[in-house]
């Protein structure tokens, strides 16, 4: 395990978005209902300021925004775990885990969350979310290190 300054901040942007995550899952239903109002009305102001005429529902807003937030998770875990042992496909399985495990949670919390509910679905667009972010990053680590070995080996004039 490399202990490396790109690994510690990658673990770091890992929790911040787990710890970000639970914190949504913890605010009661009118919390969350006018945390996403206010996400909608934006991009709803934004689309119209550029002349589009169209409006995204508030259940839209809230899938996306579920699906935005393990999207990145997933990405940062992928890249948090090849920072710290320079494997990508041998250790695929541990953020997947995690992906698994953490909408799980997410899911469970708002049970017990004052307005909130919780729903199998949620966690299957969460997981779905999580492992594109996981493919990006798989397909971004797999060009990259592909591009270093043939200039590795490339003749310089």
């Amino acid at each position: 395990m490399k202990l490396t300054v790109k690994s510690v901040l990658y673990l770091v942007i890992t929790i911040l978005i787990v710890s970000f995550i639970f914190y949504n899952s913890m605010q009661n239903g009118e919390s969350s209902s006018n945390a996403s109002t206010a996400v909608l009305n934006l991009i709803n102001d934004l689309i119209n300021s550029i002349g589009i005429n169209f409006q995204f529902s508030g259940y839209f807003i809230r899938k996306l925004a579920h699906f935005v937030e393990f999207f990145s998770l997933g990405f940062f875990l992928m890249l948090m775990f090849e920072a710290f042992t320079g494997e990508i496909f041998s250790i695929i399985g541990f953020p997947m885990f995690f992906t698994i495990f953490v909408p799980v949670i997410d899911e469970y919390i708002q049970i017990y969350s004052p307005g909130r509910t919780s729903s199998v679905k949620d966690v299957l667009l969460d997981f779905s979310g999580a492992i594109i972010g996981i493919i990006v990053i798989c397909i971004y680590l797999t060009i990259k290190k592909k591009y270093k070995l043939k200039n590795k080996y490339k003749l310089k004039y």
